[in-house]
């Protein structure tokens, strides 16, 4: 509804400011109010294309689209100075508004001969440019980064992932008044690059694939207080779909009882705990041998997530690892045993043979307030779960209703509340009331994912925030174009095997970047062959 309001109330406003252009351009007063047809009277009366129109009602692509028409208006009536142009945009409209009552108007038309000597062909290119570019990136495909280590070593910090919009559907943006090729904040500046009102309501085109159990996904952080479309991108491992029953058993995740499975190319990790003979261990092994992260203390405060080393004694040291590696890092002559870290829920009896260290660090972490728990600050937990023993849990899907408990209700308090938007309230009895309505069953209106990282105890995901709702998700990651590793050396920071390669499917990855060089290579070769030809 609020969305329908802008709309009117932007063509009122425009109406009112620029009715007198279009008699002048011999149209009708009324055609400057009504709205999208003011927007094809005005391309006609700027002599532009057609298509433009439907161009200026893409979101976000219709700032750039309004900038441009500004300018084309003010052109085919003579008024061709830049500063009147941002004039207009500066005063949101009050200087068309004075040239509309103040100036006799004469419709001119279109000179593109001035437009070329005074504007050239490169601000026109730049415009267009961004216009594709915001149209590409909303619709089709756009470039991430990976930043943290969540998901290491499937998706690794330093990866330039290419992530479809197109696979589950894109989503059209819900922003409307914000600016282009940028996420939530303006570069150096550090400020919102966008205007939280209006929203557009959730709209997604149909999809070639729903998210899957195993995929990676893109997704919006629903922890955060922006606009859906603006929250933080994320991305994790889609674990469960709607509809689903998640638990965790010591580290093992169990789908509606059935052993979750990787794909092929995910490459898990876990914490361990490492016992030496008081040797330590050597940073450039295992680096080159393990990819694992052993950081100087002044490394680790410059990139506190990449480390995967931290030596807690002098023989003892906790490690993030792959399950592939456990064999030959407990084969390193200095290293008398290696353990899992597992924190059992609280009050557990701890195994008498484990060293007091790691009898202590899964004492800690079990103690951690995880949800569905709440965060009220007091300590209040009604659920035992911890990061390895989880659940059982159910994942809502849209149509499903529940029976809403004393207990359960904190799980869905999010969801009927922020997600749903309805007016949630206990009372000290611990009774519910939505929307003013006592109530012991609540009916979803949306479908939710859980989501985990893959570097299972690095990574902040589903079991610290709970659900995300169907309209934050983004697109699924699809191809790595770069992989830089900042603690490599020399050549060795690039990563070719991870270079043009595909994020998913089955085997191991193959890259496909000298085959890129190699056309790269005949394609110049072609070049040079035609120009002396044509020469």
């Amino acid at each position: 509804m609020e969305f329908i309001i802008f709309i009117l109330v932007q063509a009122l406003w425009f109406g009112t400011i620029s009715w007198k252009f279009y008699l002048a351009a011999d149209r009708k007063a009324w055609e400057a109010f009504v709205p999208v047809y003011n927007t094809y009277v005005l391309v006609k009366i700027a002599q532009r294309p057609t298509y433009w129109v439907l161009l200026y009602c893409i979101p976000v692509v219709g700032v750039v689209m309004g900038i441009i028409m500004v300018y084309e208006l003010l052109h085919v009536f003579k008024f061709r100075k830049t500063w009147q142009t941002a004039a207009v945009m500066g005063s949101f409209g009050l200087y068309l508004a004075f040239l509309n009552y103040k100036e006799k108007l004469k419709y001119w038309g279109r000179d593109d001969a001035f437009i070329k000597k005074n504007l050239g062909e490169g601000v026109n290119s730049i415009f267009y440019a961004i216009v594709v570019a915001t149209v590409i990136r909303s619709s089709t495909f756009e470039a991430y980064t990976i930043p943290t280590s969540s998901m290491e070593k499937s998706l690794m910090v330093g990866d330039f992932l290419v992530v479809s919009k197109m696979h589950y559907g894109v989503r059209v943006p819900m922003t409307q008044m914000t600016l282009p090729l940028v996420h939530n904040k303006i570069p150096f500046l550090g400020i919102p690059s966008y205007v939280s009102w209006p929203q557009i309501p959730y709209l997604r085109l149909p999809a070639i694939d729903p998210v899957k159990a195993g995929d990676p996904v893109v997704f919006n952080y629903p922890m955060d207080n922006m606009p859906v479309d603006k929250k933080e991108n994320y991305v994790k491992r889609c674990v469960a779909t709607p509809g689903d029953s998640l638990r965790i058993i010591n580290t093992n995740v169990f789908v509606n009882g059935e052993a979750f499975k990787f794909p092929d190319r995910a490459f898990p990790q876990y914490l361990y705990y490492v016992k030496t003979n008081g040797q330590g261990f050597s940073k450039t092994q295992l680096k080159r041998d393990f990819d694992i992260n052993y950081l100087t203390n002044t490394e680790q405060r410059k990139y506190p997530t990449d480390q995967d080393v931290y030596q807690r004694t002098s023989d003892e040291f906790i490690m993030f690892l792959q399950a592939q590696h456990l064999d030959d890092i407990e084969n390193l002559p200095n290293v008398i045993k290696v353990w899992p870290v597992v924190a059992d829920r609280p009050g557990s009896i701890a195994d008498s043979t484990l060293p007091q260290g790691l009898v202590d660090l899964q004492n800690g972490q079990a103690e951690e307030i995880l949800f569905p728990n709440p965060d009220s600050g007091h300590g209040e937990r009604p659920y035992d779960d911890t990061w390895d023993n989880f659940g059982p849990i159910y994942i809502p899907q849209a149509g499903t209703t529940v029976s809403l408990t004393e207990k359960n209700i904190h799980a869905y308090r999010r969801v009927i509340g922020e997600y749903e938007e309805h007016d949630l309230k206990i009372n000290s009895d611990g009774v519910v009331f939505i929307d003013g309505v006592e109530s012991d069953k609540y009916t979803f209106e949306k479908s939710y994912y859980w989501m985990m990282g893959d570097n299972r105890h690095n990574s902040l995901d589903a079991r610290k925030w709970g659900y995300v709702p169907e309209d934050h998700i983004v697109g699924k990651p699809v191809f790595i174009w770069m992989s830089y590793d900042k603690h490599g050396k020399g050549i060795n920071s690039i990563r070719t095997n991870r270079v043009f390669t595909t994020v998913n499917g089955s085997g191991e990855r193959q890259s496909y970047f000298w085959h890129f060089m190699v056309f790269i290579a005949l394609f110049q070769i072609v070049q040079i062959i035609r120009r002396k030809r044509a020469a």
